[in-house]
């Protein structure tokens, strides 16, 4: 549910997949993928995940115009009892000195 890039250089995009297994009794249907800001971009299954099976939602997080601890978020809307699941990524992000 968390990922931490560890320290990456400005303007570096990135990307990480967080995979996941449908462990209820029927469908999984996700709906939305929502990253808190624009350098956050995730993208999801846009058919459903059935019983038992394991899919994957990738984030590209993009380090342009960051600096230091970034903490950013997606929020997911799914057909589950708790309809909205929330996963997280950071990373320090190092400014390259100028000469």
């Amino acid at each position: 549910e968390k990922h931490d890039f560890g320290k990456i250089t400005q303007g570096e995009k990135v990307s990480y997949s967080f995979v996941f297994k449908n462990t209820g009794g029927s469908d999984l249907v996700i709906s939305s993928a929502q990253g808190s800001c624009g350098c956050t971009v995730p993208s999801y299954p846009h058919v459903p995940v059935k019983a038992g099976e394991t899919s994957k939602i990738d984030v590209v997080f993009n380090s342009e115009g960051k600096s230091g601890l970034v903490q950013k978020t997606v929020t997911l809307v799914t057909n589950c009892n708790q309809s909205t699941k929330v996963i997280a990524i950071s990373s320090t992000v190092i400014v390259p000195e100028e000469e």
